[in-house]
């Protein structure tokens, strides 16, 4: 279930917080990390005509707030993170749980005599937050920092509660923003957004980070810089993370992936809100899940047979429990999706499933879903199975809001010029109300 309006604390084994402090702490981490510390964090772009009632183009991102990547010195990426700027001399690291210790080792390994810098672990003294449901993280009381998710609203509010604050950051939310744990992981992962040890050894544009302002590709050099770099001005990228829905094979296919397969079939013309694949908000894309396992509410007020929708809703909600269970048990971290038509391997999974759902974030070969030049069209009578296992499912993949038009000769996002005109455009710039009809755009202002 997902609240329009909530917050969640992050635990230490969720978020760490770690601290890097001395005159050399900005020329430290310019050399270990991908965005651009010298220049301010880039603003979170719009890549859709939004509807008039999402009030994106007012919201305003904290300057001192930046999404960035460490690396190995392969240019794999070690892990991702939130960066705080406190001042030129002190910095807050807000990293995934799972890979906070590696990160701390890897920051003092990288911390030469020269280095005028000390590294610590705060996560005991300083607490990390996520608020839902605005996007007006303004006015934060004192022993606060306070700020939209720099890689994209629809990822909440970030807050950090300093060491000695007066004031309890549940207490003051409980009344507008009551506490329920877990909601960032459906979210994030309904958004798209892989972290931590999810893209552990993956290239930065693999992981979609160049799409949520983590990489800079105009700073000077960095650990890992050069395989990110000739990725990007090089080659194509022939696989990426996107968030996979995963259903039964006697569902019908939801109307936004019908007109996908017809766009890619060539009967339909794509165009901004009308892509090769659904581009769907955290919001739309639960509606769709919890329609498929019966956990939507039904207006009861409107319904005048209740006892035979109640046995209808019954038989959906068995059907979809087992079915996320099933989804559950199989579609596991390092397990391949096998396209059943030919048993070639056209995906892995990088996350289990999002909870109470069967969205995973898959890391998915482009050229089997209609998003590489050349390559297969997305079915909507596709199946696949998860490994050696013989059980078939259904794949809907979908694109997230922050997902750029693409080139998809080269599986990177078009220039900026070009998307400029797309935005621009004539007839072609109306948001269409028939392709998002499921609800993304009464929905996306709670995100």
């Amino acid at each position: 279930r997902l609240w329009g309006k909530c917050h969640q604390t992050f635990t230490p084994d969720l978020r760490r917080i770690l601290k890097v402090k001395g005159a050399g702490a900005t020329n430290y981490l310019q050399g270990l990390v991908t965005s651009d510390m010298t220049h301010p964090p880039p603003r979170p772009q719009v890549y859709q005509r939004l509807p008039p009632n999402v009030d994106f183009y007012n919201a305003v991102f904290h300057p001192d707030l930046r999404a960035t990547c460490f690396l190995d010195h392969k240019g794999r990426i070690l892990t991702d993170a939130l960066l705080w700027k406190i001042s030129n001399e002190e910095y807050l690291i807000d990293v995934p749980g799972d890979s906070g210790t590696d990160l701390l080792q890897h920051l003092k390994q990288y911390k030469l005599r020269r280095s005028n810098v000390d590294i610590s672990d705060e996560s005991h003294d300083i607490q990390s937050h996520v608020a839902f449901g605005s996007i007006d993280a303004q006015g934060a009381p004192e022993g606060f920092l306070s700020g939209l998710d720099p890689r994209h609203p629809s990822l909440g509010i970030r807050t950090l509660a300093l060491p000695h604050c007066d004031f309890n950051f549940a207490e003051m939310q409980q009344d507008h923003f009551p506490n329920k744990p877990g909601t960032y992981q459906v979210v994030r992962k309904l958004a798209g957004v892989a972290e931590g040890l999810e893209i552990r050894g993956k290239t930065c544009l693999e992981a979609n980070q160049e799409f949520l302002n983590a990489v800079s590709f105009q700073k000077g050099c960095y650990l890992g810089q050069e395989l990110t770099a000739r990725t990007m001005f090089t080659g194509a990228i022939r696989k990426r993370i996107l968030p996979v829905i995963f259903t039964s094979t006697d569902i019908q296919v939801p109307r936004p992936w019908q007109m996908a397969h017809q766009i890619q079939e060539g009967r339909l013309e794509e165009q901004l809100n009308t892509t090769r694949l659904p581009q769907l908000s955290v919001a739309a894309a639960g509606a769709t899940v919890s329609m498929m396992l019966g956990s939507a509410e039904p207006n009861w007020d409107l319904v005048k047979d209740k006892e035979t929708l109640e046995k209808e809703l019954e038989a959906i909600q068995k059907f979809g429990t087992e079915l996320k269970n099933n989804v559950e048990e199989r579609a596991t971290p390092g397990t391949k999706v096998i396209d059943v038509k030919d048993s070639k391997t056209i995906g892995q999974v990088i996350s289990t499933p999002a909870p109470g759902t069967t969205v995973a974030l898959v890391q998915m070969r482009l050229d089997r879903i209609g998003l590489a030049e050349g390559g297969e069209k997305w079915q909507r009578t596709n199946k696949v199975r998860f490994g050696d296992d013989k059980q078939e499912f259904r794949t809907l993949p979908y694109l997230p809001l922050w997902w750029p038009p693409m080139d998809y000769a080269t599986g990177k996002s078009l220039p900026q010029e070009e998307i400029d005109k797309l935005l621009s455009g004539g007839d072609d710039g109306d948001y269409n109300e028939e392709y998002n009809a499921d609800g993304d755009d009464q929905e996306e202002t709670k995100q």
